[in-house]
Parts: structure tokens; sequence; C-alpha cells
């Protein structure tokens, strides 16, 4: 499984950002210098995950953002969900009937991958912002 440029960098983004806390808003120069990612990227992602109520945006001289939620309220599904408009886990979450060699749906194959796909929704909505700061920290 491939996570895609756009999910790492919104994970380190938003990691950023829940360290730094709730009470003040930081600038995305500021995330970007700390994490070492390209500021326009970033702005990009940072519109998506606002717009999915992941983020807010705080207007003014000493604006930013802030997590819209709590650590333990954002998981690394919402986040991948929000950036990445389209992920799939696997090839049958894809439009079956722009699948050129589909054998029918559903066979033994889509049912495989159907348990699959929920195994890792499973998993990824039980790693938080609070587990990946909690992983930062052990390895720090």
């Amino acid at each position: 499984m491939h996570i895609s440029t756009k999910t790492g960098y919104a994970v380190r983004a938003l990691a950023e950002l829940a360290a730094h806390g709730q009470d003040s808003p930081i600038s995305v120069a500021q995330i970007c210098e700390r994490q070492t990612l390209p500021p326009k990227y970033i702005e990009q992602l940072f519109r998506k995950l606002k717009k999915k109520g992941i983020i807010t945006s705080v207007h003014g001289a000493h604006g930013g953002y802030k997590l819209e939620r709590p650590n333990k309220d954002i998981s690394l599904k919402d986040i991948m969900t929000a950036v990445d408009e389209n992920f799939n886990y696997t090839y049958c979450d894809t439009e079956k009937e722009t699948l050129e060699y589909c054998c029918g749906d559903p066979c033994g194959f889509s049912i495989m991958w159907g348990e699959i796909k929920e195994h890792l929704d499973n998993y990824f909505s039980s790693i938080t912002l609070d587990t990946i700061l909690e992983k930062i920290e052990e390895n720090a």
C-alpha cells in the first residue's frame, strides 16, 4: 500500500499544529520551516483540511491555523480522505464500470478486498493525532 505525498505532508503539518497546542494559531510559514515542507503545497492541503472541518484559520497579525477538534478526535483516516480526493485502498474501490478486466461484482476477489478495506478503515481510524504525537515523542 502506498501512502501519498499529500497524506504524508498533511500528517506532518497537522502533527506540528497539534504539538503547538490549541491556544494560539501558527502560520504556514512556521509549520513549513519546522517540518521542512513546501509552503504553497501545504496551503493547498490546508484549504482541503479546512473545508473538511479539521482545521480553522485565524485572521489578523497573529493569525494562522489551529485544529478545529481535539487531537484525539482527528484520525489518520480523516486526514487521508480530506486531502486525497481519489483515495482508494484497493483495485476494487474504483468504479467497476471503468475496469476493463473486472470479473464481476460481487466476486470472491471483491469480497476479499472489501474485508481488507474494512480492516484498513478500522486501523486508520484508530490512529489519531495523539497517537502520532506519542510515536514522535518516543523516537525523539
